[in-house]
């Protein structure tokens, strides 16, 4: 098994090889002034992982209500993706990132927070 892929241990347990890390930030498509990121994740994450990434804590939102009262960021395979808008995208890409490392600090992989 390489490095950064996960394996499961008895008792449905998964067991890291490496911490999930993003590798990559695209901009899928623009509409309006909104836009469609997607950030390639290191590995596929287990169910749970997703789960803790997708309900982690964020951080106050500050703009227009659909942005500061929307949702989140959506985990697929082994990549999250995200209707964000344009003058936004710092904002979610730092957002992604608090939620990975509290992904992976809530699940074992030892990436502080």
């Amino acid at each position: 098994m390489g490095s950064g892929h996960l394996s499961r241990a008895g008792g449905g347990k998964v067991r890291n090889m490496s911490e999930i890390t993003i590798v990559d930030r695209t901009a899928v498509k623009e509409i309006g002034d909104r836009i469609e990121l997607e950030w390639k994740l290191s590995a596929k994450p287990e169910l749970e992982w997703a789960e803790i990434f997708q309900m982690a804590e964020l951080a106050n939102r500050e703009g227009p209500d659909d942005w500061t009262m929307g949702g989140g960021p959506d985990v697929m395979d082994s990549v999250v993706r995200w209707f964000v808008p344009v003058e936004e995208i710092d904002h979610a890409d730092a957002e992604v990132r608090r939620r990975l490392s509290v992904a992976n600090q809530r699940f074992g992989m030892d990436q502080p927070v």
